[in-house]
Protein backbone atom coordinates (compact mmCIF):
# COMPACT_ATOMS: atom_id res chain seq x y z
CA UNK A 1 0.00 0.00 0.00
CA UNK A 2 2.55 2.44 0.97
CA UNK A 3 4.47 1.65 -2.39
CA UNK A 4 1.24 2.72 -4.18
CA UNK A 5 0.68 5.96 -2.60
CA UNK A 6 4.54 6.82 -3.35
CA UNK A 7 3.99 6.02 -7.03
CA UNK A 8 0.63 8.10 -7.08
CA UNK A 9 2.23 11.40 -5.00
CA UNK A 10 5.23 10.67 -7.90
CA UNK A 11 3.11 10.76 -10.82
CA UNK A 12 1.48 14.20 -9.33
CA UNK A 13 4.28 15.53 -8.78
CA UNK A 14 5.27 16.74 -12.45
CA UNK A 15 1.82 17.60 -13.49
CA UNK A 16 1.52 20.21 -9.75
CA UNK A 17 5.08 21.47 -11.59
CA UNK A 18 3.11 22.51 -14.46
CA UNK A 19 0.47 24.02 -12.93
CA UNK A 20 2.72 25.83 -10.60
CA UNK A 21 5.17 27.38 -13.57
CA UNK A 22 1.64 27.96 -15.09
CA UNK A 23 0.36 30.19 -12.50
CA UNK A 24 3.57 31.69 -11.87
CA UNK A 25 3.78 32.88 -15.88
CA UNK A 26 0.85 34.24 -15.81
CA UNK A 27 1.04 35.99 -12.73
CA UNK A 28 4.39 37.64 -14.43
CA UNK A 29 2.52 38.64 -17.30
CA UNK A 30 -0.35 40.28 -15.28
CA UNK A 31 2.18 42.11 -13.40
CA UNK A 32 4.43 43.56 -16.43
CA UNK A 33 0.91 44.22 -18.43
CA UNK A 34 0.20 46.28 -14.72
CA UNK A 35 3.76 48.23 -14.68
CA UNK A 36 2.72 48.87 -18.62
CA UNK A 37 -0.74 50.33 -17.60
CA UNK A 38 0.73 52.48 -14.92
CA UNK A 39 3.54 53.66 -17.63
CA UNK A 40 1.12 54.35 -20.26
CA UNK A 41 -0.97 56.25 -17.85
CA UNK A 42 1.45 58.52 -16.99
CA UNK A 43 3.24 59.25 -20.09
CA UNK A 44 -0.11 60.40 -21.23
CA UNK A 45 -2.56 63.33 -20.63
CA UNK A 46 -6.35 62.78 -20.48
CA UNK A 47 -8.62 66.08 -21.37
CA UNK A 48 -11.62 67.67 -19.68
CA UNK A 49 -13.68 65.55 -21.83
CA UNK A 50 -11.82 62.36 -20.79
CA UNK A 51 -9.57 61.76 -24.07
CA UNK A 52 -6.37 60.28 -23.28
CA UNK A 53 -3.48 61.09 -25.88
CA UNK A 54 -0.27 59.65 -25.89
CA UNK A 55 2.71 59.98 -28.74
CA UNK A 56 0.22 60.67 -32.09
CA UNK A 57 -2.61 58.56 -30.56
CA UNK A 58 -6.23 59.53 -28.64
CA UNK A 59 -8.41 57.11 -27.41
CA UNK A 60 -11.92 58.66 -27.66
CA UNK A 61 -13.83 58.98 -24.37
CA UNK A 62 -16.88 56.64 -23.43
CA UNK A 63 -18.68 60.09 -23.06
CA UNK A 64 -19.77 62.73 -25.57
CA UNK A 65 -16.60 65.50 -25.48
CA UNK A 66 -19.53 67.65 -23.82
CA UNK A 67 -16.37 70.55 -23.79
CA UNK A 68 -15.26 70.88 -26.74
CA UNK A 69 -18.70 70.75 -28.11
CA UNK A 70 -19.73 73.55 -26.74
CA UNK A 71 -17.01 75.46 -27.65
CA UNK A 72 -17.39 74.84 -31.22
CA UNK A 73 -20.90 75.81 -30.28
CA UNK A 74 -20.80 79.09 -28.56
CA UNK A 75 -18.10 80.08 -31.30
CA UNK A 76 -20.42 79.86 -33.87
CA UNK A 77 -22.93 81.63 -32.40
CA UNK A 78 -20.82 84.44 -31.14
CA UNK A 79 -19.33 84.98 -35.10
CA UNK A 80 -22.26 83.90 -36.76
CA UNK A 81 -23.18 87.30 -37.91
CA UNK A 82 -20.12 87.13 -40.20
CA UNK A 83 -19.46 83.63 -40.56
CA UNK A 84 -19.50 82.35 -44.84
CA UNK A 85 -20.84 78.69 -43.42
CA UNK A 86 -24.09 79.33 -42.07
CA UNK A 87 -26.89 77.63 -40.55
CA UNK A 88 -29.64 76.35 -42.91
CA UNK A 89 -32.69 74.79 -41.98
CA UNK A 90 -33.44 72.50 -44.88
CA UNK A 91 -29.76 71.48 -45.35
CA UNK A 92 -28.06 71.72 -42.14
CA UNK A 93 -25.19 74.61 -43.26
CA UNK A 94 -25.21 76.44 -46.67
CA UNK A 95 -22.85 79.47 -47.53
CA UNK A 96 -23.45 83.15 -47.26
CA UNK A 97 -24.89 84.36 -50.27
CA UNK A 98 -22.80 88.10 -51.47
CA UNK A 99 -19.50 86.16 -49.29
CA UNK A 100 -15.99 85.82 -49.97
CA UNK A 101 -13.31 82.54 -48.78
CA UNK A 102 -10.01 81.62 -48.77
CA UNK A 103 -8.92 85.14 -48.61
CA UNK A 104 -11.03 86.27 -51.48
CA UNK A 105 -10.13 83.31 -53.70
CA UNK A 106 -13.68 81.88 -53.30
CA UNK A 107 -16.64 83.78 -54.14
CA UNK A 108 -20.30 82.98 -53.48
CA UNK A 109 -22.83 85.21 -55.29
CA UNK A 110 -26.41 86.60 -54.49
CA UNK A 111 -27.75 83.00 -54.82
CA UNK A 112 -26.04 81.70 -52.59
CA UNK A 113 -23.45 79.28 -54.55
CA UNK A 114 -19.99 79.63 -55.89
CA UNK A 115 -19.53 82.43 -58.75
CA UNK A 116 -18.19 85.54 -59.65
CA UNK A 117 -21.78 86.26 -61.39
CA UNK A 118 -25.32 86.31 -60.80
CA UNK A 119 -27.61 84.07 -63.16
CA UNK A 120 -31.04 84.44 -64.67
CA UNK A 121 -33.26 81.49 -62.97
CA UNK A 122 -34.17 80.48 -66.49
CA UNK A 123 -31.41 80.31 -68.69
CA UNK A 124 -31.14 81.97 -71.96
CA UNK A 125 -32.46 79.94 -74.95
CA UNK A 126 -29.22 79.13 -76.89
CA UNK A 127 -27.27 78.49 -73.74
CA UNK A 128 -26.74 74.96 -72.14
CA UNK A 129 -27.01 74.91 -68.18
CA UNK A 130 -24.94 72.56 -66.55
CA UNK A 131 -25.24 72.57 -62.54
CA UNK A 132 -22.48 70.89 -60.44
CA UNK A 133 -23.52 69.45 -56.88
CA UNK A 134 -21.47 67.55 -54.68
CA UNK A 135 -19.24 68.21 -51.63
CA UNK A 136 -15.65 70.11 -51.38
CA UNK A 137 -14.31 68.42 -54.76
CA UNK A 138 -17.19 69.83 -56.30
CA UNK A 139 -16.88 73.04 -54.55
CA UNK A 140 -13.50 73.48 -55.37
CA UNK A 141 -11.76 73.95 -51.81
CA UNK A 142 -8.17 74.87 -51.70
CA UNK A 143 -8.25 76.43 -55.70
CA UNK A 144 -9.38 80.00 -56.87
CA UNK A 145 -12.43 80.98 -58.63
CA UNK A 146 -10.00 80.69 -62.30
CA UNK A 147 -9.05 77.52 -61.11
CA UNK A 148 -12.06 75.50 -60.08
CA UNK A 149 -13.26 72.35 -62.49
CA UNK A 150 -16.66 73.34 -62.59
CA UNK A 151 -15.59 77.23 -63.96
CA UNK A 152 -13.10 75.42 -66.72
CA UNK A 153 -15.82 73.03 -67.72
CA UNK A 154 -17.76 76.34 -69.03
CA UNK A 155 -14.85 77.98 -70.72
CA UNK A 156 -14.31 74.36 -71.91
CA UNK A 157 -17.07 74.12 -73.80
CA UNK A 158 -17.27 77.60 -74.60
CA UNK A 159 -14.24 77.22 -76.46
CA UNK A 160 -15.81 73.72 -78.20
CA UNK A 161 -18.52 75.67 -79.41
CA UNK A 162 -21.01 75.10 -77.25
CA UNK A 163 -22.28 78.39 -75.29
CA UNK A 164 -22.53 77.06 -72.00
CA UNK A 165 -23.24 78.20 -68.38
CA UNK A 166 -21.84 76.10 -65.90
CA UNK A 167 -23.58 76.51 -62.19
CA UNK A 168 -21.80 75.34 -59.11
CA UNK A 169 -23.36 74.19 -56.03
CA UNK A 170 -21.09 72.64 -54.11
CA UNK A 171 -20.97 72.77 -50.39
CA UNK A 172 -17.83 71.63 -48.24
CA UNK A 173 -18.52 68.44 -46.02
CA UNK A 174 -22.28 67.92 -47.58
CA UNK A 175 -23.35 64.09 -47.25
CA UNK A 176 -24.90 62.70 -50.55
CA UNK A 177 -28.52 63.34 -48.86
CA UNK A 178 -27.47 66.65 -48.94
CA UNK A 179 -26.37 67.23 -52.14
CA UNK A 180 -29.58 65.99 -53.37
CA UNK A 181 -31.71 68.17 -51.06
CA UNK A 182 -29.19 71.18 -52.38
CA UNK A 183 -30.94 70.78 -56.07
CA UNK A 184 -34.69 69.95 -54.63
CA UNK A 185 -34.55 72.91 -52.57
CA UNK A 186 -32.05 75.38 -55.20
CA UNK A 187 -30.78 74.35 -58.13
CA UNK A 188 -34.10 72.93 -59.43
CA UNK A 189 -35.16 76.73 -59.59
CA UNK A 190 -32.03 76.96 -62.25
CA UNK A 191 -33.48 75.06 -64.56
CA UNK A 192 -30.60 73.34 -65.61
CA UNK A 193 -30.15 71.12 -68.91
CA UNK A 194 -27.57 68.17 -67.45
CA UNK A 195 -27.28 67.96 -63.64
CA UNK A 196 -23.44 66.64 -62.70
CA UNK A 197 -23.21 64.29 -58.97
CA UNK A 198 -19.86 64.81 -57.97
CA UNK A 199 -19.77 61.11 -56.45
CA UNK A 200 -17.58 60.69 -53.30
CA UNK A 201 -18.15 56.98 -52.09
CA UNK A 202 -16.49 57.86 -48.95
CA UNK A 203 -19.31 59.73 -48.08
CA UNK A 204 -21.21 56.60 -47.64
CA UNK A 205 -20.28 57.58 -43.71
CA UNK A 206 -22.37 60.87 -43.82
CA UNK A 207 -25.69 58.98 -44.53
CA UNK A 208 -25.79 58.03 -41.40
CA UNK A 209 -24.68 61.27 -39.53
CA UNK A 210 -26.47 63.64 -37.81
CA UNK A 211 -24.42 65.94 -36.30
CA UNK A 212 -21.39 66.83 -37.87
CA UNK A 213 -19.18 66.88 -34.90
CA UNK A 214 -19.50 64.04 -34.18
CA UNK A 215 -18.14 62.63 -37.17
CA UNK A 216 -14.93 65.40 -37.14
CA UNK A 217 -14.68 66.94 -34.11
CA UNK A 218 -13.59 70.00 -36.17
CA UNK A 219 -17.31 70.79 -37.10
CA UNK A 220 -18.87 72.07 -38.28
CA UNK A 221 -21.30 73.17 -35.42
CA UNK A 222 -24.43 72.16 -37.46
CA UNK A 223 -26.77 68.88 -37.45
CA UNK A 224 -27.63 67.94 -40.89
CA UNK A 225 -30.70 66.52 -42.21
CA UNK A 226 -30.58 62.69 -42.46
CA UNK A 227 -32.32 60.34 -44.82
CA UNK A 228 -33.48 56.45 -43.35
CA UNK A 229 -34.84 53.43 -45.38
CA UNK A 230 -38.30 52.91 -43.49
CA UNK A 231 -40.13 50.35 -45.12
CA UNK A 232 -38.14 50.60 -48.21
CA UNK A 233 -39.00 54.17 -48.53
CA UNK A 234 -36.61 57.42 -48.33
CA UNK A 235 -37.57 59.31 -45.54
CA UNK A 236 -35.75 62.35 -43.82
CA UNK A 237 -35.38 63.17 -40.43
CA UNK A 238 -33.89 66.33 -38.75
CA UNK A 239 -36.06 68.64 -41.30
CA UNK A 240 -36.20 71.86 -40.23
CA UNK A 241 -32.77 71.12 -39.05
CA UNK A 242 -32.09 71.85 -35.18
CA UNK A 243 -30.77 75.38 -34.92
CA UNK A 244 -26.81 75.65 -33.46
CA UNK A 245 -28.56 77.27 -30.25
CA UNK A 246 -30.52 74.30 -29.73
CA UNK A 247 -27.83 72.14 -29.53
CA UNK A 248 -25.89 71.98 -26.33
CA UNK A 249 -29.15 70.71 -24.68
CA UNK A 250 -29.32 67.74 -27.27
CA UNK A 251 -25.65 66.99 -26.33
CA UNK A 252 -26.19 67.36 -22.83
CA UNK A 253 -28.68 64.86 -22.87
CA UNK A 254 -27.90 62.68 -25.97
CA UNK A 255 -29.12 59.51 -25.27
CA UNK A 256 -32.79 60.81 -24.44
CA UNK A 257 -32.73 62.56 -27.85
CA UNK A 258 -34.97 60.93 -30.81
CA UNK A 259 -32.18 61.08 -32.72
CA UNK A 260 -30.05 59.63 -30.95
CA UNK A 261 -30.67 56.41 -32.42
CA UNK A 262 -30.49 57.73 -35.96
CA UNK A 263 -26.62 58.70 -35.00
CA UNK A 264 -24.55 56.31 -36.16
CA UNK A 265 -21.30 58.33 -34.67
CA UNK A 266 -22.89 57.94 -31.26
CA UNK A 267 -23.71 54.39 -31.52
CA UNK A 268 -20.49 52.72 -32.48
CA UNK A 269 -18.54 55.17 -30.39
CA UNK A 270 -19.93 56.35 -27.58
CA UNK A 271 -22.34 53.50 -26.83
CA UNK A 272 -20.31 50.46 -28.13
CA UNK A 273 -18.11 50.28 -25.04
CA UNK A 274 -15.58 47.58 -25.83
CA UNK A 275 -14.58 45.55 -22.72
CA UNK A 276 -11.08 46.42 -22.88
CA UNK A 277 -11.40 50.01 -23.32
CA UNK A 278 -10.93 50.22 -19.55
CA UNK A 279 -7.24 49.40 -19.96
CA UNK A 280 -5.23 52.30 -21.84
CA UNK A 281 -2.46 50.03 -22.53
CA UNK A 282 -4.72 47.66 -25.04
CA UNK A 283 -6.75 50.76 -26.31
CA UNK A 284 -3.56 52.16 -27.93
CA UNK A 285 -2.20 48.67 -29.27
CA UNK A 286 -5.66 48.32 -30.94
CA UNK A 287 -5.37 52.32 -32.12
CA UNK A 288 -2.38 51.28 -33.62
CA UNK A 289 -3.36 48.30 -35.65
CA UNK A 290 -7.02 49.19 -36.63
CA UNK A 291 -7.06 50.19 -40.41
CA UNK A 292 -7.41 53.70 -41.25
CA UNK A 293 -10.85 53.35 -41.96
CA UNK A 294 -12.60 52.37 -38.62
CA UNK A 295 -15.70 51.95 -40.47
CA UNK A 296 -15.43 49.30 -43.37
CA UNK A 297 -19.23 48.24 -42.60
CA UNK A 298 -20.60 51.24 -43.49
CA UNK A 299 -19.53 50.93 -47.02
CA UNK A 300 -20.77 47.60 -48.28
CA UNK A 301 -24.01 47.10 -50.07
CA UNK A 302 -25.83 45.00 -47.44
CA UNK A 303 -24.98 47.78 -45.01
CA UNK A 304 -27.41 51.00 -43.57
CA UNK A 305 -24.68 53.38 -45.11
CA UNK A 306 -24.88 51.50 -48.52
CA UNK A 307 -28.17 50.86 -48.80
CA UNK A 308 -29.16 54.77 -48.17
CA UNK A 309 -25.92 55.66 -50.45
CA UNK A 310 -28.23 53.59 -53.36
CA UNK A 311 -31.25 54.87 -52.35
CA UNK A 312 -30.27 58.86 -52.14
CA UNK A 313 -28.30 58.81 -55.85
CA UNK A 314 -31.59 56.64 -57.62
CA UNK A 315 -34.04 59.41 -55.85
CA UNK A 316 -31.49 62.37 -57.46
CA UNK A 317 -31.21 60.44 -60.20
CA UNK A 318 -35.30 60.14 -60.48
CA UNK A 319 -35.99 63.83 -59.66
CA UNK A 320 -33.51 65.14 -62.43
CA UNK A 321 -35.00 63.19 -65.09
CA UNK A 322 -38.52 64.12 -63.76
CA UNK A 323 -37.48 67.59 -64.55
CA UNK A 324 -36.47 66.83 -68.30
CA UNK A 325 -32.65 67.07 -67.45
CA UNK A 326 -29.55 64.81 -68.03
CA UNK A 327 -28.47 62.96 -65.09
CA UNK A 328 -24.29 62.18 -64.75
CA UNK A 329 -22.44 60.33 -62.09
CA UNK A 330 -18.81 61.64 -61.86
CA UNK A 331 -16.91 59.68 -59.86
CA UNK A 332 -14.21 61.99 -57.83
CA UNK A 333 -11.46 59.82 -56.46
CA UNK A 334 -8.92 60.85 -53.64
CA UNK A 335 -5.83 60.31 -53.39
CA UNK A 336 -5.78 57.19 -51.02
CA UNK A 337 -8.57 55.47 -53.91
CA UNK A 338 -5.90 56.67 -56.54
CA UNK A 339 -3.27 54.49 -54.30
CA UNK A 340 -5.26 51.20 -54.74
CA UNK A 341 -6.31 52.02 -58.48
CA UNK A 342 -2.52 52.23 -59.38
CA UNK A 343 -1.00 50.00 -56.93
CA UNK A 344 0.68 46.56 -58.83
CA UNK A 345 0.21 44.40 -56.12
CA UNK A 346 -3.36 42.01 -55.72
CA UNK A 347 -5.67 44.20 -53.69
CA UNK A 348 -9.26 43.26 -53.26
CA UNK A 349 -11.65 45.88 -54.12
CA UNK A 350 -12.90 48.57 -52.35
CA UNK A 351 -16.44 47.57 -50.59
CA UNK A 352 -17.96 50.68 -52.16
CA UNK A 353 -17.36 49.36 -55.59
CA UNK A 354 -21.22 48.25 -55.86
CA UNK A 355 -21.85 52.18 -55.97
CA UNK A 356 -19.96 52.76 -58.60
CA UNK A 357 -20.92 49.45 -60.24
CA UNK A 358 -24.53 50.68 -60.00
CA UNK A 359 -23.99 54.17 -61.37
CA UNK A 360 -21.82 53.19 -64.34
CA UNK A 361 -24.82 50.19 -65.60
CA UNK A 362 -27.71 52.80 -64.51
CA UNK A 363 -26.75 56.56 -65.49
CA UNK A 364 -24.35 58.48 -67.33
CA UNK A 365 -21.22 58.05 -65.60
CA UNK A 366 -17.73 59.14 -65.71
CA UNK A 367 -15.05 57.58 -63.37
CA UNK A 368 -12.28 60.46 -63.38
CA UNK A 369 -9.75 57.86 -62.21
CA UNK A 370 -9.53 55.92 -65.82
CA UNK A 371 -8.21 59.64 -67.50
CA UNK A 372 -5.21 59.92 -64.66
CA UNK A 373 -1.72 58.38 -64.33
CA UNK A 374 0.59 57.42 -61.67
CA UNK A 375 2.49 60.47 -61.91
CA UNK A 376 -1.26 62.29 -60.26
CA UNK A 377 -0.75 60.35 -56.91
CA UNK A 378 2.34 62.93 -56.38
CA UNK A 379 1.89 65.43 -53.52
CA UNK A 380 2.05 68.19 -55.90
CA UNK A 381 -1.21 67.56 -57.59
CA UNK A 382 -2.96 68.39 -54.28
CA UNK A 383 -3.61 70.88 -51.56
CA UNK A 384 -2.31 70.84 -48.18
CA UNK A 385 -6.03 69.35 -47.26
CA UNK A 386 -5.67 66.30 -49.88
CA UNK A 387 -8.13 68.21 -52.08
CA UNK A 388 -7.41 68.42 -55.94
CA UNK A 389 -4.67 71.07 -56.87
CA UNK A 390 -4.85 73.35 -59.97
CA UNK A 391 -3.53 70.76 -61.92
CA UNK A 392 -6.05 68.06 -61.12
CA UNK A 393 -8.97 70.74 -61.76
CA UNK A 394 -7.77 71.69 -65.17
CA UNK A 395 -7.53 67.84 -66.59
CA UNK A 396 -11.25 67.04 -64.93
CA UNK A 397 -12.37 69.89 -66.73
CA UNK A 398 -11.14 68.47 -70.10
CA UNK A 399 -12.27 65.31 -69.30
CA UNK A 400 -15.72 66.12 -68.34
CA UNK A 401 -16.12 68.39 -71.29
CA UNK A 402 -15.06 65.73 -73.92
CA UNK A 403 -17.54 63.33 -72.29
CA UNK A 404 -20.90 66.12 -72.63
CA UNK A 405 -19.47 66.81 -76.18
CA UNK A 406 -19.60 63.23 -76.75
CA UNK A 407 -22.79 62.49 -75.22
CA UNK A 408 -24.42 65.66 -76.84
CA UNK A 409 -23.07 64.81 -80.28
CA UNK A 410 -24.51 60.59 -80.31
CA UNK A 411 -27.43 62.57 -79.47
CA UNK A 412 -27.07 60.02 -75.81
CA UNK A 413 -28.07 63.13 -74.01
CA UNK A 414 -31.41 64.00 -74.60
CA UNK A 415 -32.11 67.86 -73.76
CA UNK A 416 -35.43 68.95 -74.10
CA UNK A 417 -35.09 72.60 -74.45
CA UNK A 418 -33.73 71.87 -77.65
CA UNK A 419 -35.35 70.89 -80.96
CA UNK A 420 -31.90 70.06 -82.36
CA UNK A 421 -29.70 67.77 -80.08
CA UNK A 422 -26.81 69.19 -82.18
CA UNK A 423 -23.85 70.99 -80.22
CA UNK A 424 -22.92 73.23 -83.05
CA UNK A 425 -27.05 73.98 -83.68
CA UNK A 426 -27.23 74.73 -79.86
CA UNK A 427 -24.03 77.19 -80.16
CA UNK A 428 -25.83 79.01 -82.79
CA UNK A 429 -23.48 77.48 -85.71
Amino acid sequence: MGILISQLHGEANPLRRIVSNLLIACAAILLTLAALEALVRLAGSTDADGRFTLLNFTLEAQELPVNELRGQVEGYIANKDIAVVIYDERMGWSFRPNSVRQDGAFTINSAGFRSRRDFDQSPPADTLRIAVFGDSFTAGDDVSDDEVWAYLLERALNKAGIRSEVLNFGVGAYGMGQAYLRWRHLGKNFTPDIVIFGLQPENLKRNVNVFRQLLHRSGPAFSKPRFALIDDELQLLNVPTLPPEQLMDVFENFSQHPLAPFEFYYQSRYRAARWWTASRLISLAFEALRPDDDDPGIYTPCSEGGELGKAIVDAFAQDVLEADAEFIVLHLPLQSHLTRYFSDLPRPRPVYDFLLDHSRESYHYIAFEEHLQPMHLDDAYWSATKHYGPGLHALLAETVAQRILDCLQSGACALSRFDDHSPFQIAGH
